[in-house]
């Protein structure tokens, strides 16, 4: 799959033909040329921003959608919490969808393109659905469900198409400069998405909240509009965009897995169980296929068991958009004459990792590896995981005493959405350290993930193990949408239906925490026996021994186990 710059006003040219930035000088060195790195630059530039406006609008639409739910369409609980969950969940998944056929038939920057087009349809459209239309023309709560759920669908298609897209053509402007900067990228393409979502919990949940949700969609619908103009700017100038592969090779990767299942259980003598199940496709099928499409396999088979450690941890994640915001509108939101919106302690999360990320980049990190110690790529996941599991906890534990504060000085009362709420005296900002909890989490699992997911899989389904790993972030939604309604039909305490100072929503939350440091442990373990990490060299690749596929290609297990020492 070559890699070509797309231009609104030039045919397909080779990356050596329009970027002197990577020209070959004597001795095989790249040559950087002024022009070169600025135009490179200018173009990293416009995916981040566009990025940023593309979750400045999800964000707009999803933040006080189960407040919109709840209090416009009148759903009772816990269909506010099941339809936000399955949006956000489809929104993850059909990111599969994108990088497929980003990878397979349009390319990352028709993928992109299109989809933000759909995204904008669907904006608009909700936007319009909020409308008071005044009671001569308004339109009835059946009206407004069936036009909401087509919205719905139109944002996640193109989310789909954008999210599994839009990092790794970033990632590919900056690739043949090696992985510090490939992880850097990534490292602040996630501080855009969080500055993003920084404006959508601040300005658009305070306008939604205080003046309307028309307006309150009207500013996401704008700012989808805004990305899509700056991402046609860096086409433009010339993107590096990987060319759709016309050949079999996706579908190849499967079959070389079958062939090798099919193969460990057919396997009848010793000498044939002792060669590893991928390296007996190889040597038999050797004329079918080569052994980089083997080595391509086994890759993309080392992060499979990781990435569904991952649903878990985002069904946990989906607590900050669900019961978090449920247990903030039932908190005392008066700051003197200032109402905090409910879901805007949504900022303690995306500042932190506004922070923390930076922080990790230009001061923890190097600092590490100054005094000799690398921060592996799957130790960060893990710190992350039992950051995660940290904040459902606390979240426990501030929901126990929000009922406290009731207990001692009883209820107060505050105007939500034009309905009277009877919720704590307890200051909302008491939710702030699980929030952070949350952010610091994020900045090490979702961050890394999409690392590695671009890093450790072949160039020809970067798209669709992008989609993958994001897909994962559906599961996790859908999940979380079950146990809600699960716990609900077992206990209405647990998942309070009507009110939730009668019930025990931090046995819930307990629930989620021990679930999380269950799957923690899992993660350490299939790390440690089954993960080998592929180091990503700086330089070109060394050939490897085609005796011994594993040689040359060495990998580490970055918790002690199986694949070598902590380098």
């Amino acid at each position: 799959m070559a890699a070509t710059i797309t231009s609104s006003n030039s045919s397909e040219l080779s990356i050596n033909e329009r970027d002197p930035l990577i020209g070959q000088a004597e001795g095989g060195a790249g040559v950087t040329s002024t022009r070169g790195t600025r135009v490179r630059l200018i173009t990293v530039l416009c995916i981040l921003v566009t990025e940023l406006c593309e979750r400045l609008t999800f964000y707009g639409v999803s933040a006080n959608l189960v407040l919109y739910c709840q209090d416009v369409l009148k759903l009772q609980a816990p269909y506010p919490s099941t339809v936000t969950l399955a949006f956000q969940g489809t929104t993850f998944f059909t990111p599969v969808i994108g990088g497929w056929l980003a990878d397979r038939f349009m390319g990352r920057f028709n993928a992109i393109y299109g989809s933000s087009m759909l995204y904008f349809v669907g904006v608009s459209l909700l936007c319009a659905v909020s409308y008071n239309y005044g009671p001569t023309y308004g339109m009835n709560i059946t009206a407004k469900e069936g036009f909401l759920a087509i919205a719905m669908i139109l944002i996640a298609a193109g989310t789909g198409g954008i999210k599994s897209n839009v990092s790794p053509l970033g990632a590919e402007q900056l690739q043949d400069q090696g992985s510090q900067v490939v992880e850097r990228f990534f490292d602040w393409f996630y501080w855009f998405v969080q500055l993003g979502g920084f404006i959508a919990f601040t300005l658009v949940v305070y306008v939604q909240q205080e003046i309307s949700f028309f307006y309150g969609y009207l500013i996401p619908s704008l700012a989808i509009l805004l990305g899509i103009f700056f991402f046609l700017i860096g086409n433009r100038i010339g993107y590096v965009d990987s060319s759709p592969s016309s050949d079999s090779r996706a579908l190849d990767t499967i079959k070389i897995a079958w062939h090798g299942l099919v193969g460990v259980f057919k396997s009848k003598s010793e000498d044939e169980r002792s060669i590893n199940w991928l390296d007996r496709v190889r040597l038999v099928h050797k004329e079918r296929w080569s052994r980089e499409s083997v080595e391509d396999t086994r890759s993309v088979l080392r992060l499979m068991p990781i990435f569904l450690t991952f649903v878990l941890y985002w069904t946990v994640f989906g607590q900050g958009l669900t019961t978090y915001v449920i247990q903030a509108k039932n908190m005392r939101l008066k700051l003197g004459s200032f109402t905090v919106p409910a879901a805007s302690l949504n900022v303690f999360e995306t500042g932190s990792l506004l922070i923390i990320l930076p922080l990790l980049d230009h001061g923890i990190y190097p600092l590490l590896r100054y005094f000799g110690f690398r921060v592996t790529p799957l130790q960060r996941i893990g710190v992350g995981m039992l950051c995660a599991s940290g904040s459902v906890f606390v979240a426990g534990f501030v929901e126990i005493g929000r009922k406290k504060f009731i207990d001692e000085y009883g209820y107060i009362q505050q105007v939500l959405f034009d309905k009277t709420v009877n919720a704590s005296s307890m200051n909302v900002f008491y939710q702030a350290p699980q929030y952070i909890l949350q952010g610091a989490g994020e900045a090490l699992v979702s961050v890394t993930g999409l690392e590695m997911a671009f890093t450790q899989s072949p160039e020809y389904l970067h798209g669709l193990i992008m989609g993958l790993c994001l897909g994962t972030i559906g599961l996790g939604y859908y999940l979380a949408s079950a146990l809600a309604a699960i716990v609900t039909s077992a206990s209405t305490t647990w998942y309070p239906t009507d009110n939730i100072n009668s019930g025990h929503l931090e046995y819930y939350l307990f629930l989620m925490s021990g679930l999380m440091m269950l799957n923690f442990f899992i993660f350490v373990a299939i790390s440690i026996c089954f993960f080998e990490y592929k180091e990503v060299k700086e330089t070109e690749k060394e050939p490897q021994n085609a005796e011994h596929p594993r040689e040359g290609n060495e990998s580490t297990s970055p918790f002690g186990g199986g694949g070598g020492d902590l380098r």
